[in-house]
């Protein structure tokens, strides 16, 4: 009885894992079907029917193509700071909805996280530390070097959280106390964002003692 108990245990958390896992990796791009889907179904209709009209007789893809025109005025206006103004003004109100609010927030958040090219220049290496507790290791991104008072070679790492990495934890560690590994700054950043299913079969490591 007490293999069967440990089997059910095991199962119930083999499944719930990966289905988080699951989760964490369709969400993102289910809420960005969702989002192409809602402007497709408010801009190709009406448009269509205007072009379809004008021309006399159907188009092929011209709900596409006005869409992209569409995307590309949003970014033109957007590098204006009257538009950027007009934009935020539109995030601020869809922001304030408090059924909306959390999946946007999520949303948007990834997204933004998952279209930043500069995580190699912020950050200059990838290190595992022990937190939350002794024991349980995180990753951490060196932000910094510095020396404490007592001329401790001392590190700024910021560990982010999973699945959204714009958010997290600054950690001022004895240098010694961290360990170096062989991942990037974009490795590890798919690791987080993917909620560990990104994770790579080996990650090698070393003592961040004597290490630049």
């Amino acid at each position: 009885m007490k293999s069967v108990s440990n089997y059910t245990r095991y199962l119930v958390q083999h499944l719930r894992s990966r289905m988080l896992s699951g989760l964490i990796i369709v969400l993102p791009l289910a809420a960005t079907y969702l989002v192409f889907q809602f402007l497709f179904d408010i801009i190709d209709p009406p448009i269509s029917s205007i072009v379809n009209q004008l021309f006399d007789r159907e188009i092929p893809g011209a709900g596409i193509v006005i869409f992209l025109i569409t995307l590309y005025c949003a970014g033109f206006i957007g590098s204006y700071v009257v538009g950027r103004r007009l934009i935020g003004i539109v995030h601020n109100v869809i922001d304030s909805v408090p059924i909306v609010r959390p999946v946007y927030r999520m949303t948007r958040q990834t997204i933004d996280a998952l279209g930043r090219s500069d995580w190699g220049t912020k950050y200059s290496k990838v290190v595992l530390l022990d937190f939350p507790k002794t024991g349980v290791k995180s990753i951490g991104l060196v932000t910094a070097q510095f020396k404490d008072h007592a001329g401790t070679d001392m590190l700024a790492v910021y560990i982010p959280t999973s699945p959204v990495p714009t958010s997290g934890f600054l950690a001022l560690v004895p240098e010694e106390t961290a360990i170096n590994t062989s991942l990037s700054v974009d490795e590890a950043m798919r690791i987080v964002i993917s909620g560990g299913v990104l994770m790579p079969e080996t990650v090698e490591v070393e003592s961040a003692r004597g290490c630049g």
